[in-house]
């Protein structure tokens, strides 16, 4: 059985995080049940999707030139 690891966030989300895979595994990548061998709480970290929702605007936004798809002008 894959051993995994239990980690749950201070936004309230948790994973799944394997810390050893068995041999089975290694041979047919075909996942065995979830054997829980540790469990943390990481209360200072927010996992990845919430994450990249509070991330601040990048402050140099303005100077990316973005193909403007509703300007199809030819100049002749």
């Amino acid at each position: 059985m894959c051993n995994f690891i239990q980690r749950e966030y201070s936004c309230g989300h948790y994973r799944f995080i394997a810390s050893k895979w068995c041999e089975t595994y290694t041979v047919t990548h075909k996942r065995c049940p979830a054997e829980i061998s540790y469990f943390e709480y990481a209360s200072d970290l927010l996992c990845g999707d919430c994450k990249a929702k509070t991330l601040p605007p990048v402050p140099w936004e303005f100077m990316i030139k973005r193909h403007d798809k509703t300007r199809t002008s030819i100049s002749l």
